[in-house]
């Protein structure tokens, strides 16, 4: 994996927001904890877009007769 460039940037953020976030993905950090909130949030963003791609698409059989209500 290639360098990756990181910037310098200030934000006005809720710390309570920031703790619950660093509990939730187990950061030590707070940069670490935003950086992988980003992380999920770019995960979640792909899943979604794959989702969307394969709407509709595939032949899924009701093998067990429980139609959806």
């Amino acid at each position: 994996m290639g360098t990756v460039l990181k910037v310098r940037k200030q934000f006005i953020l809720d710390p309570d927001k920031i703790k619950t976030v660093k509990e939730i993905v187990n950061a030590k950090t707070d940069t670490e904890a935003i950086n992988r909130a980003m992380d999920i949030v770019i995960a979640n963003s792909k899943i979604l877009t794959t989702l969307k791609s394969i709407k509709g698409k595939g032949n899924i059989q009701d093998i067990y007769g429980s139609k959806t209500r």
